[in-house]
């Protein structure tokens, strides 16, 4: 169904990128406006229609992302009665339980990138929500590999947003390639794309999840990366093995309590429904830690396997003083 909508929806350039050439707010159709009219059936949770008369897309079928300048957020009847205000945050309350959040491990073949002809991704790096603040405004480099180095290639990005403004950029790049995001402060950190996802090395995301075979793209990276964000990758994976024991205790322990019919406070479900969902989550992480455990070791064989002789990254220099006229905050 989301195929033929994306095929005959209109798109206007006042719509939010990528439908359109206005930046992206965060505030778009399915932030809560109420002109924002949603179709019925499974189609509703991503469309609906304008109806908002000052809008450019009055009338007309729109994806929740597509906004425009003329949003309006859904305000309460502040005359309600106080049994009315407890009744609508009941129903909503209840509405929401039976909207179990789908997990994001593995995404539906609609929601997967797929790679374009060149074996690339099309990916949104984005960073900083402060640029205006002195000190905090970045440049987006991409790491080219050169002789037995890197060159810090500077790329095109621009602010976008008002609300949150963010320094952001589209980029295509393969599995493994490196982003470099360097502030005028001086601080730095790392996005590296794999299928279609982006990896923070400054927040140690779980690389473990990466299979090792895919991992070996990055090992010239990795050999002369700073120490600073190879060690903490190293030592973030090492003190998560001991964990996944305790994780594993911990899962099963939950899911004998919930099978007898015993719950936390915060546990309690608010229909048979979703105690079966409950349970069904419970079992696949039970499936599921073993196998991470697995490969958070895998992961750290490898890191101390790297030669890490020869560190040859050099430092990319922050980007100029911003020429813009100062301002008072």
């Amino acid at each position: 169904m989301r195929d033929k909508l994306l095929k005959v929806v209109r798109k206007l350039d006042t719509d939010f990128e990528p439908f359109g050439k206005a930046e992206p707010e965060e505030s778009d159709c399915g932030s809560g406006c109420h002109h924002f009219l949603g179709l019925t059936g499974e189609a509703g949770r991503e469309w609906g229609v304008c109806t908002n008369p000052a809008s450019t897309r009055s009338g007309l079928l729109t994806f929740v992302h597509q906004g425009c300048s003329a949003f309006e957020p859904i305000r309460l009847d502040r005359t309600l009665s106080d049994e009315q205000l407890r009744s609508i945050i009941g129903e909503a309350s209840e509405l929401l339980k039976n909207r179990r959040c789908e997990r994001v491990e593995t995404a539906s073949p609609e929601e997967a990138k797929v790679p374009g002809e060149q074996g690339e991704y099309l990916y949104y790096v984005r960073t900083s929500y402060f640029p205006h603040i002195k000190g905090h405004r970045p440049t987006i480099y991409r790491l080219e590999p050169h002789y037995h180095g890197f060159v810090a290639i500077p790329l095109d990005a621009r602010i976008g947003g008002k609300q949150r403004p963010t320094v952001a950029g589209r980029f295509p790049a393969r599995n493994g390639e490196v982003f470099k995001i360097v502030r005028e402060n001086g601080e730095y950190s790392y996005q590296v794309p794999f299928d279609g996802r982006l990896q923070n090395l400054k927040q140690y995301q779980y690389l473990s999840g990466i299979s090792i075979q895919s991992l070996e793209v990055l090992r010239p990276f990795m050999e002369c990366v700073e120490p600073e964000i190879f060690d903490a990758l190293l030592e973030s994976s090492e003190a998560r093995l001991p964990t996944y024991k305790n994780w594993l205790d911990e899962a099963e322990d939950q899911l004998r309590r919930w099978r007898k019919g015993e719950f936390w406070k915060d546990e309690a479900p608010a229909s048979k429904r979703e105690l079966r969902e409950m349970l069904q989550d419970a079992e696949d992480t039970i499936k599921r830690i073993p196998t991470s455990a697995v490969e958070e070791q895998a992961f750290v064989e490898w890191m101390k396997g790297i030669d890490r002789s020869a560190r040859t990254l050099h430092s990319v220099p922050p980007p100029p003083p911003s020429q813009r006229p100062a301002t008072k905050r």
